[in-house]
């Protein structure tokens, strides 16, 4: 048997201490990228978490102006009196409402108060562009939009004198068609080729893409700026007239709109068939933040006639600063 010197076993013992620092080592790298791991799923799902509960802070304003809308609808009936106006508490101002660890923001429009880009789908459009005509013209937008709009929303490939059919369309890079259907967002208006950014972002507050070429522009909630749409004669002061003399319990007849010094005379039969005086599609904005979480949502809503309310649209991270301004200038 062989007899190990002094040398050989101080050798082995340094060799057995390599391995085991070498253990040691991984161990330690495997613990640290198990708990380094750990931190950021639980730090994930944390994240996660807050975000749901921030998504349904902001569907739970969503149902409260439905359910305000709804109560409405039964008080109107109640009192015999059909109308919406920016007094009403679905309209109520900017609402903030304290949360567990958060706060919600909510700003609701009544989307009759802007013109409806989809009313040029419909028969008897003639006398609508001339509406959208004016609209354009009287804030400096290449009044040529209208008549893109009208050919991107009808059902043929007949090109009208200054708007553009597929066969336009279809030699840009890329390519594509006219919709040939209602507008289902105004973000479609940047296709149509000859609407700068600039006037883009001057339009929007102005128009609404509602699925009902037959809902008309409501007088109780219309803005200056699409006032002036009706007439030609209407000028930016007496259209900022007629809104800041407005009623604030709103106008209950049509007749009382077009008796008004500031439109006598300046409606046509056929644009006073496109008024109202009652809405039934709404957009509600919602900023709504939970811990270090902020969701943003733009919900749109419609009202039928028995008064119920249920969401045509949700898009997620929209929260303009133009809604804010809008309603300011017409309460």
């Amino acid at each position: 048997m062989m007899n190990r010197t002094p040398c050989m076993v101080s050798h082995q013992r340094g060799v057995a201490l390599i391995f085991v620092m070498v253990i040691f080592a991984l161990v330690t790298v495997m613990a640290s990228r198990i708990i380094t791991n750990l931190h950021l799923n639980t730090e994930k799902n944390a994240r996660h978490l807050q975000y749901l509960q921030a998504r349904h802070y902001a569907l739970g304003a969503e149902n409260y102006i439905a359910a305000l809308l709804e109560e409405d609808a039964v008080k109107d009936k109640q009192e015999n009196r059909q109308i919406d106006h920016w007094n009403e508490p679905w309209a109520a101002d900017e609402l903030n409402l304290e949360t567990e660890d958060g706060d919600i923001t909510i700003l609701t429009l009544d989307d009759q108060g802007r013109f409806n880009l989809n009313l040029l789908a419909g028969k008897d459009n003639k006398e609508k562009l001339k509406m959208l005509e004016r609209l354009l013209v009287a804030h400096n937008i290449d009044a040529r939009l209208a008549y893109r709009i009208r050919d991107w929303v009808d059902e043929n490939q007949d090109a009208l004198p200054g708007g553009a059919e597929d066969n336009n369309y279809l030699l840009l890079t890329p390519p594509y068609r006219t919709g040939d259907t209602l507008l289902a967002s105004v973000s479609e208006l940047r296709l149509m080729e000859i609407l700068s950014l600039d006037d883009f972002n001057k339009l929007v507050p102005l128009v609404s893409v509602l699925p009902d070429e037959t809902a008309g522009i409501n007088m109780n909630t219309v803005s200056a700026g699409v006032l002036r749409a009706l007439n030609e004669r209407i000028s930016e002061a007496d259209a900022k007239g007629f809104v800041n003399s407005r009623p604030k319990d709103g106008y209950a007849e049509l007749k009382e709109v077009k008796d008004l010094p500031l439109l006598k005379n300046k409606l046509s039969k056929q644009v006073e068939g496109f008024l109202a005086l009652k809405s039934s599609y709404y957009s509600v904005y919602t900023r709504a933040r939970y811990r270090d979480i902020t969701y943003y949502l733009h919900s749109r809503l419609v009202r039928n006639a028995e008064g119920k309310v249920t969401v045509i649209s949700r898009e997620v991270g929209v929260f303009p600063r133009w809604v804010q301004e809008l309603r300011e200038s017409v309460r």
